[in-house]
């Protein structure tokens, strides 16, 4: 059985470490060293796509550590093979470890390195650190991995030696051994690290070598090359922990009620989702029986909805308002005209308004359109729209939580999440299925940073304990593809009761934002 071909780096003239897969009896790694014991690193994870295998380090329940050359990612997103990890003591001949598909890869663009989301967390398995001092020279780390042996293709158990740190060079770390022991292909990704106070620090991960001593390799120079990841816990951190959000002031949020009356709220914890509310004692307007939507700055628009005799206003024409919360109302002119169809259930929840205050729609064509009001000039930047998709007439409402971030739903509940970027004019993000059952609210809406509110479903009242119609509120993490824990009927935590009879509730888009 003869491995497959050798890929190299030209600068290094060193051999990648990421193996072709070959079918043969498992056995130890690395070309020396010793078998890791059972229960001693359990963090090592072993990474098998089509074709190759290599080496991790688990760093979180739902994330490790590898290099970008194991999963061959041409950038964050899907790895450019599907990808299986296992993790937690691994034995091939017995079968033990949790295994699980790789959800999502984060490239570090000037590194081999990245980060692998796991489908279905590893609870349960003692993790590694990310060691925050730099490798120094003269330093002894422990390299380890799942690489083919002096004699066997394939590991049973990863294998670990200790390996001398020759010089620390940037992103870089040249390490080699006094046993003339390398790591061998297969062990791309395996972490080096030092161990205090009983828990492993890793520092860098293996990335090339000479593979003296490897099965079926001739080469008599020794070392290799690991790539630095001490200095790499910031971004660590952003990508594997929900990013913070910051809400100043608390969220605003605008209630028109079925008598036409517009009355402010404001939810002090939407960061959090705590029952915590400033309420109005009374409203700030009358005649709001359209469709209300929450800008930035206080902006509010109204698609309007005549009132007969003495209302100079059709129906469907727009009117751009601004409040103040101290000088109360300004505005109020009429700034577009044939917006009737957001007066209907069928579109009422095909429009929303995003914390740039770029009004987004879907109009009777499917397609989704970007409208976005210039406050210097006093006019529309393009007075017809812009269409940025088309096929959006799957979906029955559409609500912006972000800079270009909307979540829209089906029919039939599921809800996916969509990213818009204006300065590269295109998706970052398309169809990303975040929920389902969404199709109990009768409409979402949001204060940015991700966080969404849900109206029309029913519960228990916070307040009273009493079963009734309630508001939920959602906060949604895209870096780690988490919610918020959800309250104790698991459906999303309930601020809030009798949220039923409005005509439309809208939120401030500018109240939240992401803080890292």
């Amino acid at each position: 059985m003869r491995p497959r071909g050798r890929t190299r780096f030209t600068a290094l003239s060193t051999t990648v470490l990421a193996a072709g897969l070959l079918s043969a009896t498992p056995a130890d790694a690395l070309s020396g060293g010793t078998t890791v014991p059972v229960g001693t690193h359990p963090f090592l994870a072993r990474i098998t796509t089509p074709t190759k295998a290599c080496s991790g380090a688990l760093i979180d329940p739902s994330w490790l550590l590898t290099s970008a050359t194991c999963l061959t990612p041409t950038a964050s997103g899907a790895a450019s093979e599907a990808a299986t990890i296992t993790v937690g003591d691994v034995d091939l001949g017995t079968g033990a470890g949790h295994t699980t598909k790789v959800a999502k890869v984060v490239r570090r663009t000037d590194r081999d390195v990245v980060l692998a989301k796991l489908e279905t967390a590893a609870t349960g398995v003692t993790l590694a650190t990310v060691g925050t001092t730099a490798p120094r020279a003269g330093e002894t780390l422990q390299v380890a991995g799942f690489g083919r042996t002096a004699t066997d293709w394939v590991p049973a158990r990863p294998r670990v030696a200790p390996f001398t740190v020759s010089s620390v060079d940037g992103a870089t770390v040249s390490v080699s051994s006094a046993d003339g022991v390398d790591t061998c292909k297969g062990d791309a990704g395996g972490p080096a690290f030092r161990v205090s106070g009983g828990t492993a620090e890793v520092v860098a991960l293996s990335s090339a070598s000479w593979q003296h001593g490897c099965l079926d390799v001739t080469e008599t120079r020794q070392g290799g090359t690991e790539t630095r990841v001490d200095d790499l816990g910031a971004w660590i951190g952003k990508q594997i922990v929900p990013t913070p959000v910051s809400c100043p002031a608390g969220a605003a949020i605008w209630n028109a009620r079925a008598d036409g009356s517009l009355w402010r709220y404001v939810h002090l914890d939407p960061a959090g989702g705590a029952v915590s509310w400033s309420q109005p004692s009374s409203p700030i307007g009358s005649g709001w029986d359209g469709r209300t939507l929450a800008g930035r700055g206080g902006v509010i628009w109204d698609v309007h909805r005549n009132h007969g005799a003495g209302d100079p206003y059709a129906s469907g024409s727009l009117k751009r308002w601004v409040y103040s919360t101290t000088s109360g109302w300004s505005g109020g002119n009429q700034v577009g005209s044939g917006w009737d169809r957001y007066l209907t259930a069928e579109y009422k929840n095909r429009i929303t308004v995003d914390e740039r205050n770029r009004i987004f729609m879907v109009d009777d064509q499917g397609r989704l359109k970007v409208y976005l009001w210039d406050d210097a000039t006093g006019q529309w930047v393009n007075g017809v729209g812009d269409v940025l998709d088309t096929g959006w007439g799957r979906f029955d409402s559409v609500t912006a939580a972000g800079d270009g971030v909307l979540y829209a739903r089906k029919p039939t509940g599921e809800l996916f999440r969509f990213k818009y970027d204006f300065a590269t004019s295109s998706w970052t993000q398309k169809d990303k299925p975040v929920g389902v059952g969404w199709q109990m609210f009768s409409e979402i809406f949001s204060p940015g940073a991700d966080i969404l509110y849900g109206r029309g479903s029913t519960g228990t009242s916070p307040w009273d304990g009493q079963p009734g119609p309630v508001l939920r509120w959602y906060r949604h993490s895209d870096n780690t593809d988490t919610w918020a824990p959800s309250g104790p009927d698991h459906m999303g935590v309930t601020i809030g009761s009798g949220w039923n009879t409005e005509i439309h509730v809208t939120s401030a888009p500018d109240s939240c934002a992401l803080a890292g």
